[in-house]
Formats: structure tokens, C-alpha cells, sequence
């Protein structure tokens, strides 16, 4: 399930990021981590984790995808295995790949790109998201995110006007099945819906027996 989801962060929070993140000494070569053939298709730039500054922003963004109730409803997160702030420069892309399968350790299951700055900031540098011979080309505005299996072959399209700013993670859902993981969005989004609370509490208690179910 591909699934975008807008307003994660005001417009005014992601101008604030970036502010946070302008000095040049906080971002490093973005190949240290790729790996194998990823790091020959890799061309950016991303914040150096280890600085403070950056672990607040991080963290707060992290808290931000945590509350957003669809966000939360469509991925089942168990534990982020790594989030990134990254940056691509006019010339820089990102070529074909594929996720590794665990980061630092941790199963993932899927992965999201935040927008930190508008389309029009920017010339290219859509990211293409390949599935079933389909290709999704997206540019969000800031503040929304796209949630996508770690399993798609993906690209950031070469940058030619401007500058990208991006959060990207990887996240290990408690429910490892793509497919039920849907099942159970589309319950969350009826739940949601529902207006009579007697039905409310019976399908809250059929989700919590799915989660019973389908939990790993």
C-alpha cells in the first residue's frame, strides 16, 4: 500500500527545520549510508545524527509521525529503525534501489519519505516509487509524507533547480503482513467514521483481536 498523507508538520515547523539544519558543518556525504550497490546510485548530502541539533530535529519528527493517527493507523509502527535528514543539491539524484531488508538490526517493513520544502522550491527530484511495472512520481508539499513497502525499487530523479529537503525512515511494523495491514487500515478508517458507540466498541474490540492475530 502506497499511502500519502498530508499536514504531519505545519509549514512553519518545516521552515524551522530548516533553519535548524543550515549550517554547512551538519551534513555529511550521504553514501556512508548506503551499502553495496546502493552507494554507487547515491548522491546527496544528510545531517550528521550524532550532532544535537539534529537528534532534536529527528525526534521531533519522530514524534510527529507517532501522533498522526493515519500515519500510525497505515504503518502499525513497532520501532523506527533509522530516520535521516537529507539534502540534494541541483545535480545530485539517487538511482535505483531497494532497501536492505534489516537497518542497524531491525526489520523493515516500510518506508516514508517527509517533504521538508514545497515542489516549487525545487526542479525534479521527484521520488519515483516503482510497483507492478507502475511508477509513482511524488513531490509533496512540506509537511506531508509518503508511507511505501521497503521491498519497491525506488529513485529520487536528479535535481536540476534549487534544493531538496527530506526526512526519510524505515520502520518495523508490528504487523508484518502488507496485506493485513490494510485489512486493518480500513477497519481503523471505519472505526473512525463510526457514529453509534456500541458499534464503536464492537469493532474496536474485533481490531484488538485482529492485532491478536496478525501481531509479530
Amino acid at each position: 500500500m502506497l499511502l500519502q498523507i498530508s499536514d504531519i508538520l505545519q509549514p512553519a515547523d518545516c521552515a524551522a527545520i530548516r533553519s535548524a539544519l543550515d549550517a554547512h558543518s551538519l551534513w555529511r556525504d550521504g553514501k556512508a549510508t548506503a551499502a553495496g550497490a546502493a552507494r554507487k546510485a547515491k548522491s546527496n548530502m544528510q545531517a550528521d545524527a550524532s550532532n544535537p541539533a539534529v537528534r532534536g530535529v529527528l525526534a521531533k519528527i519522530e514524534t510527529a509521525l507517532r501522533d498522526n493517527a493515519v500515519f500510525s493507523a497505515a504503518a502499525q509502527p513497532a520501532k523506527f529503525a533509522r530516520l535521516i535528514v537529507n539534502r540534494y543539491t541541483t545535480g545530485m539524484a539517487y538511482g535505483d534501489h531497494v532497501d536492505a531488508a534489516y537497518i542497524e538490526g531491525v526489520r523493515a517493513d516500510l518506508s516514508f519519505t517527509l517533504f521538508l520544502n514545497d515542489p516549487d522550491d525545487y526542479g525534479g527530484g521527484a521520488l519515483c516509487i516503482d510497483t507492478a511495472g507502475h511508477t509513482d512520481e511524488i513531490k509533496l508539499p512540506a509537511g506531508s509524507v509518503v508511507l511505501y513497502p521497503s521491498t519497491s525499487v525506488h529513485r529520487v530523479a536528479s535535481v536540476d533547480r534549487g534544493e531538496r529537503f527530506a526526512a526519510v525512515g524505515w520502520i518495523k511494523s508490528r504487523v508484518q503482513s502488507a496485506e493485513a495491514r490494510a485489512v486493518l487500515f480500513d477497519l481503523e478508517t471505519t472505526i473512525a467514521e463510526a457514529s453509534d458507540s456500541a458499534l464503536r466498541l464492537r469493532l474496536n474490540n474485533i481490531r484488538n483481536n485482529l492485532l491478536r492475530i496478525f501481531g509479530k
